[in-house]
């Protein structure tokens, strides 16, 4: 997953921590809560110790219409979560995700290409399938917003400096409240959504495929 979401933002930095697990009833494996809270406390960096906004994205489950009460998707409801679901080449959701009103948005998760070796023909590629991989690349995707806004806000303080005016700003300050869920909410819909997947479906090319 990590490949998926450098492919998408390749200034992206990760910082990986490692959850506890157990067996649910099912059985299936499922995070604990404790862990996952420690996870997304503040790493001791300087650098990410100055922003206390965390953007959280999981998963579906993809257990089709079983109700997910995998954590953390089944606190989805909170509304400060991206839940994240796979979609087809078509933009349709995938069947495993269950009901679309259930996740917030879809992005590519059916036979995505994870590695593709040489431009190799796609039976020698490491092909991924699910909504862990569309959550990858949703992340990557946020990932790339807010690079775009924090290089418009330097470029706002060069031409600052430069006494440069009449230009469009964009400020540090809307680098900031862009990590804020309702803010990068409003980012993916504002890049274009379809009608048809109620709009869930993020349609990237609008904004970001050359001409």
């Amino acid at each position: 997953m990590v490949s998926l979401i450098c492919r998408v933002c390749f200034r992206a930095k990760l910082f990986a921590v490692k959850l506890d697990e157990y067996l649910n009833e099912s059985p299936a494996r499922q995070i604990t809560a404790k862990s996952a809270a420690k996870a997304v406390q503040p790493p001791l960096t300087e650098e990410f110790t100055s922003s206390p906004c965390i953007l959280m994205f999981c998963a579906a489950n993809d257990q089709g219409i079983a109700r997910d009460q995998s954590f953390p998707a089944a606190c989805a409801g909170t509304k400060h979560i991206f839940k994240i679901g796979a979609a087809e080449a078509s933009g349709a959701v995938w069947k495993w995700v269950g009901d679309p009103a259930d996740v917030d948005f879809i992005f590519p998760g059916h036979r995505v290409v994870k590695d593709h070796p040489n431009y190799s023909l796609e039976t020698n590629c490491d092909i991924l399938t699910g909504s862990s991989a569309a959550t990858a690349i949703a992340s990557g995707l946020a990932a790339l917003i807010l690079y775009c806004v924090q290089l418009s806000a330097r470029q706002t303080e060069h031409l600052n400096q430069q006494q440069v005016h009449g230009a469009r700003t964009v400020t540090m300050n809307d680098y900031k409240t862009m990590k804020r869920h309702g803010r990068m909410k409003e980012a993916f819909l504002a890049l274009g959504t379809s009608q048809a997947s109620g709009n869930k479906y993020v349609e990237v090319w609008h904004v970001f495929e050359s001409e």
